[in-house]
This record gives structure tokens, sequence and C-alpha cells, in this order.
């Protein structure tokens, strides 16, 4: 349109003086129409009971939309009270995706599946009504069937077929780039721009999660987008009285948005490391590249931990929930990120020429101190999270099993690196990654088939480990019985609110003795990469030392 404009003398002409161009049978063939784009059916949806309806959402947007930071809250509970999800097929579809995962947090037995009394049900039916993936060719992604993806993925990540989040993920890519919102300043409407970045960014850190749990190419990269993160302003704050104070947070109150842009920023760090150490080609590439490569990636890691605002730095005695929630996520997915760069590192490679059987496998002993202190402090931060109750989100629960890998490699490998192994006190970290899996287990199944992976690994090389008492009561063993037409699920349960999921420990699920919140002393967590590559690898951690730069 801009070299339209440059060409035309008089571009504010109407257009119906211009002379028709498009020719209907080569723009619109009825033959390739009627498969290509056929007339779309819209099953009726079916939600649950109004005060469940409400509970649910009240639900994801304390526990889920924290981390997620999909949905603008004030346009969609508007949209949800204006009865619009009962007459447009795709909100109607957003807001069962958002009763689907919201459920995952709920204790309110009407969300299980009917005739199962297991809380691995949790939102299926409402899950099972969604249809993702399926879109006509010949039309665009609309924001609320990109709304709806993200959260299908969501609520996949902790279900038994993780793998579809990597196509399914992909796919949703390029269905932004369809509509072009990959790219700064997409819509004049800053409201409708602003929902389109929060989904465009949600399923870029799809991609990268699932490429990297899947060991598969993303479908795209940093080079590919410019479009800005998300306004670092709060849901309240979009639409005010005065124009001229939307989209600005009011001074000296910290953000919800501020985990969202340290996250993206973390994203975008392990993306670099995907397309430069993990590349397909990268064994073409001098040693010297790619150690100079994890340098680099190092040194933007540390600029990373020193940009985290204040109210998000790591404190065990964090008293906001939701920011302790945020986190906990941050400080979990950072260990987990200088796992992914360093572990390249972990097998020194035989001499040039060398068949890998027939080479005894050797190890780099700084990598593997990086890569241990930073699995230690991983299962340490998620430990804490779990025993205060603040459930996080499914993708984490990846950083906690390549953890727990890493440990367990350390008590294999000790003795090849010349150190004195203790397989015990390795053990003991085993044990409490074990421990997170059974919390979260009875509501994911990928927490259970993880657990089942490392017990399975521990028993094919005769590691036994005694079990410690779960910290929080697994749902698994106390799950109500379904609901039956002789009682009324109205009388028999109630929904959670909001208030009681915002208190650590409110609702049964996450409910666990006051004694755990109090954790003296204060812990501190090893930071920079120079302090993870200097902790002794196999002795217990001094959690007291103050690690880092001087405050």
């Amino acid at each position: 349109m801009d070299v339209k404009e440059i060409f035309i003398e008089d571009a504010s002409l109407p257009k119906t003086i211009l002379p028709a161009v498009k020719r209907p049978l080569f723009w619109a063939s009825p033959w390739e129409l009627a498969h290509l784009s056929p007339p779309e059916a819209f099953p009726p949806l079916i939600f649950p009971e109004p005060d469940l309806l409400d509970g649910l959402v009240s639900l994801f947007f304390a526990r889920v939309n924290i981390v997620l930071c999909l949905l603008h809250r004030p346009t969609f509970e508007k949209a949800l009270a204006s009865g619009l999800h009962l007459v447009d097929h795709q909100f109607g579809s957003t807001v069962l995706a958002v009763c689907a995962v919201a459920s995952k947090y709920s204790d309110d037995p009407r969300v299980l599946l009917e005739g199962t009394n297991t809380r691995l049900s949790s939102g299926w039916k409402y899950f099972c009504q969604l249809e993702p993936f399926k879109k006509a060719l010949m039309r665009s992604f609309t924001l609320h069937e990109a709304q709806t993806l993200c959260l299908a993925v969501f609520y996949l990540q902790g279900s038994s077929a993780p793998d579809g989040c990597w196509s399914l993920g992909g796919a949703g890519v390029r269905y932004a780039q369809e509509v072009g919102v990959h790219r700064r300043n997409r819509y004049d409407d800053r409201l409708i721009d602003e929902q389109w970045k929060r989904v465009f960014w949600i399923l870029i850190c799809i991609d990268t999660y699932s490429s990297t749990f899947c060991g598969r190419p993303r479908a795209t990269s940093f080079d590919d987008y410019d479009v800005d993160y998300p306004a670092e302003c709060d849901d309240e704050y979009w639409e005010t009285s005065d124009p001229d104070m939307a989209f600005k947070q009011p001074p000296g109150r910290p953000s919800v948005i501020s985990y969202t842009i340290a996250h993206l920023k973390l994203m975008e760090i392990l993306g670099m490391a995907q397309k430069t150490i993990y590349m397909v080609r990268q064994k073409d590439k001098p040693r010297e590249w790619l150690e100079s490569t994890v340098i680099n990636l190092d040194s933007t890691l540390n600029a990373w931990i020193d940009m985290i605002p204040n109210h998000l730095r790591w404190d065990p005695n964090m008293e906001d929930p939701i920011f302790a929630t945020q986190s906990a996520v941050l400080y979990a997915t950072y260990y987990h990120v200088q796992i992914q760069v360093h572990r390249i590192f972990l097998v020194s490679p035989g001499p040039p020429g060398s068949e890998p059987i027939q080479c005894p496998m050797s190890y780099n002993y700084p990598s593997l101190a990086i890569c241990a202190s930073s699995a230690r402090a991983c299962s340490h931060v998620m430990d804490v999270a779990s025993r205060r109750g603040f459930l996080c989100d499914p993708h984490i629960l990846n950083a906690v099993f390549d953890s727990c890998l890493i440990i367990l490699l350390n008590v294999w490998a000790g003795r090849q690196v010349g150190l004195a192994v203790d397989p015990q006190k390795c053990l003991q970290d085993v044990e409490m990654c074990l421990r997170i899996f059974r919390t979260y287990e009875s509501r994911w199944q990928i927490a259970g088939r993880q657990h089942d992976i490392i017990t399975e690994l521990m028993s094919a090389t005769n590691m036994e480990i005694e079990y410690s008492p779960n910290p929080l009561k697994r749902g698994l063993d106390h799950d109500p019985e379904p609901s039956t037409s002789d009682s009324s699920p109205e009388s028999d349960s109630q929904p959670v609110t909001e208030d009681e999921a915002l208190e650590p420990g409110g609702q049964p699920f996450l409910g666990a003795d006051a004694s755990v919140f109090n954790m003296d002393p204060p812990l501190s967590l090893p930071m920079y990469t120079e302090d993870l590559g200097r902790l002794p690898v196999y002795e217990p951690i001094n959690w007291g030392i103050n690690w880092g730069k001087d405050p």
C-alpha cells in the first residue's frame, strides 16, 4: 500500500474509480473453495455450571495467568459476562480451554471426567471439546483461536502426550506469522495489539520449550521477528479514565508482567543456545568456536541474573504468593538453561578418528561442576516451592527431571574424574526430585512418568533410595468419588475461590503443615556461572553462603 500511494497521484480518490483487475476465475475457484475452505461446523459446547465456571475463571487468573501471561483479564471477563461464549464458538472454546487448565488446580470433584475418580482426568471433559488444530486454509487465524491453541498446549504439557506440543506449537507460530503479528506495531488498536503480542510471545516460549524437550528444530528463531515485548503494565491499567495514563504502571508498584519480560529474555538466551551450540551442523565448527560461544552465553546469563527486579529476587520466605511463584519459576528455569548451555561439554570426545563405542567415556570436570551445582540449585528451588504450595506450570517439571539426571550422572561419573564420591549424599538430592514428582503426579501424568523413568534408571544401576514422607498429601490417595445422580454437586462441593487460591496452602491439594513455611535461616542461591563452577560437586551445598556480588 505504501508503494501504491507513491505512484498514485491522489491516493485519497475513491477506490471505485479504479478498474477491477481481480478476475474471479483466478481468485476464487469454487471447486477449490469447496475443499480448502468448506463450511465450518460448530458443535454445541458444554460449559461448567455457572458457579463452577466463575470459580475456575478466578482460579485461572490467580494461579495460571500469573506465569502464562496470556489473557487480558478485564477484556476476557467483560466478554464472558456479556454471554459471548454462548454465541461465539471461538470465544466459547477459549473459555473451555481456561476451564480445562484451571481444573488441574481445582479440588472440585465436578471437574473430573464422569466415570473416573482420579484427578488426572481433571478438565478433560472441557479439553476434549476443543479443536485447536482445525483451521480452514483459506482464512486467517483469529485471536481467540490463537489463545485457545496456547491454552491447549499448556494443558497437554502435563498429560501423557506432551510430544504433541511441539507440532501444535509450531503450527501456532506459522498461523501467527500468517496474521503478521511477528512484526512490530501490527495493529493500530493497542488493546488488540497487546493481546496479540502476548499470544505470539507465548508461542515463542512453547516453540523453545518443546524443541528443547523433544530435541527437534524450532519453527522460528529470534532473527525472524521484531515484535516488542508485552507492555510492562498490569491488566487493570490498560484502560483508564484518563487516556494519557493508559498502559502506564503506577510508580512504585511492582508489575506482575515484570516476570514475563524477564522470562522472555531468558527464553531468548535458550533460543540462542539452540541456534548455535545445538545446531545440526555444529560438529563442523572448531572446538574453539564452541567454547567462545558458550563464554558469550555465560556472559549473557550473568547479565540476565543482574537485571532481575528486586521483587522477584529469590527469597524462600517471600510473603506475596504471586511474586513467590514467579520467582521460583524464573530461578528454576535459569538453572535449567545453565544446564542446557554447559551439558554439551559434559562428555569429552575421544581421540580423532576413533569410534565412540571403542573409547572409554571421559567427563569434563568444570562442566560437570556447573551442571551439578545448577541441578542441585534448581531442585532446591522447586522443593521450596512445592513445600510452600506454589504449584508451578508443568513445563518446569522438565527442569527438575533434567536436574535429577545430572545428579545421577555425577554419581556414575564421579570416580572417572578422580573424585571421592559419596553416593548417599547425592541420592538425597535425587530423593528431593522424586518427592517433587510425587507431589505433582496426582494432577499431571508427566510428573508420574518422570518419576518412573528416574526410578527405573536407579533400579537398572542397582541404586537404592530411602523415601522420606511426602511434604504434601498426595491427592491421588484422597480422590473424591465422582458425583452421582443421587447427590447434588452444588450441595456436595464448592469451587475454590480466588482468595483461597492466592493464600499459600489455601487449597486442600496444596495444603501443608504450617511449619514448612518457616524456613530459617534464610537461604541464598549461587547465581553466577563462576559461583556454580566452584561449588563442591559432591558435598552438601551451604545455602547460607552469600554467593555472587555484594548488594
